[in-house]
């Protein structure tokens, strides 16, 4: 039978019985790793092993026991590291928007030449302004976010673009429409032009109007939105469906076609004004535009503070942390900010 070592607890244990640098960065690595999205585990599992059997020695009588000493103080440290940036990790939270490398100008690309930075917040491409143009070349404007930018196209219709938004336009619009894209979130002011419909594709479906004022958002499928404010609007959903609107009307893009329910128009109004106006919204929809507004990650740690509905109003001017302090005077929840980040608790 092969005998089994033995050693004795206060026996001197030589350095090379623990793990080495290399191999204590890899168990870091691993443990790290592990909260990634989608790890390799083969190829993690592969290279650590492989680093095992490099590393085994006949002159290392103790290294079975003592090595998983090591380990063990290795895990007990990347425990620690982690634990001490759980603000970053937050695994009990719910991050429900993250902050982006943000730009930090509005830009303006038009036709093939490089995007421009625009110092202005407000552009006119108009007859008579210096951004018009004869040609229906294409202009795309780009708002990061924390910017704004409010544009005059060359029909008169005025587009307000919020945070992290884009619209796509004709430097001049020919032909029997007047058709733009858009992404984000925009208010539309457009001019009554009974011979040339004015339509607003986005990524998920396409309005077609006269004249009219409407608020449009599309950052995602889930928000996905038309709240008209006068006038009337001709929605076509992706799967063809068409419906129309009538002012005080809001259409939420669902799993089946349009949602149409009726709203109060004042916050849309007061939004495109410039302020962060909330009635009766969940705090969860609150969070969501503040943090991309400031570009902050935005995490709830309490998730039953979700639903929690407020009337909240806040200028962009103001700073964020003028606002957080705002929030901390209602109950029901704390909202911390640090450097990078919006906890709810």
């Amino acid at each position: 039978m092969e005998e089994i070592s033995t050693f004795d607890v206060n026996e001197t244990v030589p350095d090379s019985s623990l793990p080495n640098d290399t191999e204590q960065d890899l168990l870091l690595e691993f443990f790290l790793r592990r909260d990634n999205p989608c790890p390799n585990i083969d190829e993690e599992w592969q290279k650590f092993s492989q680093l095992i059997d490099n590393g085994k020695s006949s002159s290392r009588r103790y290294t079975p026991v003592w090595w998983l000493c090591g380990a063990v103080a290795a895990c007990l440290a990347v425990m620690f590291v982690m634990s001490y940036h759980s603000n970053i990790t937050h695994p009990s939270g719910k991050e429900v928007l993250a902050a982006i490398d943000n730009d930090s100008n509005v830009t303006m690309k038009r036709g093939d030449d490089e995007p421009l930075v625009v110092e202005e917040n407000v552009l006119a491409f108009g007859k008579g302004s210096s951004l018009h143009g004869n040609n229906n070349s294409k202009v795309v404007i780009k708002t990061p976010r924390g910017h704004e930018c409010e544009l005059t196209l060359s029909d008169g219709t005025t587009v307000w673009l919020n945070g992290e938004s884009s619209l796509e336009f004709p430097q001049s619009f020919t032909g029997k429409e007047r058709r733009v894209r858009m992404t984000g979130e925009a208010y539309f002011d457009v001019a009554k032009d009974a011979r040339h419909p004015f339509i607003v594709d986005n990524d998920f479906f396409s309005t077609r109007v006269l004249g009219t004022s409407f608020l449009m958002r599309a950052y995602s499928r889930n928000d996905a939105s038309v709240t008209l404010v006068e006038g009337s609007v001709n929605m076509q959903s992706d799967d063809s469906r068409e419906y129309r609107l009538q002012p005080g009307m809001m259409a939420q893009l669902g799993a089946n076609g349009f949602d149409i329910t009726s709203v109060d128009t004042y916050p849309v109004i007061q939004r495109r004004a410039g302020y962060l106006y909330f009635d009766n919204e969940p705090l969860l929809n609150i969070m969501v535009e503040l943090g991309r507004w400031y570009n902050k990650t935005v995490v709830f740690e309490n998730e039953a503070a979700m639903q929690i509905r407020l009337h909240f109003v806040a200028e962009r001017v103001q700073t964020i942390e003028e606002v957080v302090e705002a929030l901390n005077e209602m109950d029901g929840f704390v909202v911390e900010l640090s450097d990078a980040e919006i906890t709810v608790r």
